[in-house]
């Protein structure tokens, strides 16, 4: 379960039919009480903040009220409310995102072998599809639901960011939309049980996936022959510029992935020396002249290394929203 971004009093609401997805208020029944436990976090971080801004020597503002007033534009604050009032009006309108269903109900088995489910020692399923969500928006692509919403709390952290819990209060309806258009993009990508096993594979690939280098953009260059590669790897060579920045002309695009498979084959087979001149070649054909290397913050191969990366993680976006507006489409790229 993750608490979002955004805040209104709500009645549970389906998400995604198939993954039995939904949102809701806090529950807090005797024996799933996660209202309070809220309450008892926003407080502790309150203090945590004070306490750090002591240390600092700075004025640390009353972030709570800040927070109310975020929440709560319309109304002021009543006569004499105490800081506990004012958490529990806050906790009372956070929104939380969660699975609900009977085994029977999905295609993924039961306890032992469902991947969407939440275990004590595994990521929090609802915090990937959150995550994945943000990957795919990332440019704020006008072909997929917006806005996209963010989390603020994840029930599987030991450790949290304390400063996130104070990045909600978004007014709640035009995410709520958003998030059914989401619901219904993957319910209708979602026709068999293949569809569930891929849909765990990219979530999980992309999942709190931050370091670019080497191995982020193997894993990358992996994915883009999940989806376009038939028979032999060469076929990327045709078949992937389509998929790069328009920024690019036709020819650096067909450079590009000609340069971006033999990077992928340099470093599969362990021929790092080689994998050094390709790295040039790239930086030289498709960066110098557009790009500022700052060499105090990192050397020429790194920026590249990175640069590679962020292309790369455009690339997958591009696939898979493919995948999830127009899988025909997908498929006949593939059998070219």
């Amino acid at each position: 379960m993750v608490v979002l971004n955004m805040q209104k009093k709500i009645s549970p609401i389906c998400i995604s039919k198939k993954l039995k997805l939904y949102i809701s208020n806090l529950p807090n029944g005797k024996d799933n009480n996660w209202n309070e436990k809220l309450c008892s976090e926003t407080w502790a971080n309150l203090r945590y903040l004070e306490i750090h801004a002591q240390k600092l020597g700075i004025e640390q503002k009353n972030e709570l009220y800040k927070i109310y007033k975020k929440y709560f534009s319309q109304e002021s604050l009543p006569d004499g409310a105490t800081e506990n009032i004012c958490i529990q009006s806050i906790v009372d309108r956070m929104i939380c995102l969660y699975f609900d269903y009977d085994y029977a109900d999905m295609p993924m088995g039961d306890w032992t072998t469902n991947c969407f489910d939440g275990r004590l020692c595994e990521e929090d399923y609802t915090e990937k599809t959150v995550d994945f969500i943000n990957f795919l928006a990332h440019d704020e692509n006008k072909l997929l639901p917006s806005p996209t919403p963010q989390w603020i709390y994840s029930s599987n952290h030991d450790e949290i960011n304390l400063y996130r819990m104070f990045l909600g209060g978004e007014e709640a309806t035009p995410y709520i939309e958003s998030m059914k258009k989401w619901g219904e993009l993957i319910d209708n990508f979602l026709c068999n049980k293949n569809d569930y096993f891929m849909l765990d594979y990219l979530m999980n690939s992309i999942h709190k996936d931050n370091e670019y280098n080497e191995y982020h953009f193997l894993k990358m260059f992996s994915l883009c022959q999940l989806f376009l590669e038939k028979e032999r790897m060469s076929e990327l060579d045709s078949k992937l510029p389509r998929f790069i920045d328009a920024r690019y002309s036709q020819k650096e695009k067909e450079d590009c992935a000609k340069l971006l498979r033999r990077m992928r084959n340099k470093i599969a087979h362990g021929d790092f020396l080689s994998f050094e001149v390709i790295i040039e070649e790239f930086a030289t054909t498709l960066m110098d002249g557009r790009f500022w290397f700052d060499y105090s913050e990192h050397s020429r191969k790194n920026w590249t290394i990175q640069h590679v990366c962020c292309l790369m993680d455009d690339i997958v976006r591009n696939l898979i929203q493919m995948l999830l507006l127009d899988k025909k489409q997908l498929d006949s790229i593939r059998k070219l």
